[in-house]
């Protein structure tokens, strides 16, 4: 399959990502996650603001996230990136998060609505812009294999 169809199945097929963000002293945390892609450079979830990754990107909202798939019977794949986050404040905006969020199904229990993610809710939209984009990549090294990453064009995809 080539490179840009697999980073668009892993965007649109894979429900969860992990999420790697670091304190402002650089303490890494790593966090899964339930996402869904808005496009081929934007990922939108919902989280609690006191949640440890939560403030973390408050601190430092530049992260890295891994989405991957590894479903039996299929080959491991992932797609890696480097994102820019930040938590939505404009009503619009988070009306619109939640329009597309809702595009992917979930659990009922997860599902929010404008009041869960308010001022007054238990959890908050977060907004990751991918800045930058690689696949995994399998390479032989002295007849074995060595897993690699290659950049892929999201645009592309």
């Amino acid at each position: 399959m080539p490179p840009g169809q697999r980073a668009r199945r892993l965007l649109t097929e894979t429900q969860n990502m992990v999420l790697a963000s670091a304190s402002s002293d650089g303490e890494p945390w790593v966090s899964p996650l339930f996402f869904v892609a808005d496009g081929p450079q934007r990922l939108y979830w919902t989280s609690e603001p006191s949640a440890r990754h939560s403030r973390n990107l408050h601190a430092n909202p530049r992260a890295a996230i891994v989405i991957y798939d590894d479903r039996p019977g299929r080959p491991a794949d992932g797609l890696y990136l480097t994102v820019v986050t930040r938590e939505l404040g404009d009503p619009d905006e988070i009306v619109r998060a939640l329009a597309v969020m809702a595009t992917k199904r979930q659990p009922e229990r997860w599902r929010a609505q404008l009041a869960d993610v308010s001022a007054t809710g238990p959890w908050r939209v977060y907004q990751a812009d991918i800045v930058g984009a690689q696949l995994r990549a399998t390479e032989l090294v002295g007849g074995r294999p060595v897993a690699r990453r290659v950049q892929v064009d999201l645009e592309g995809a």
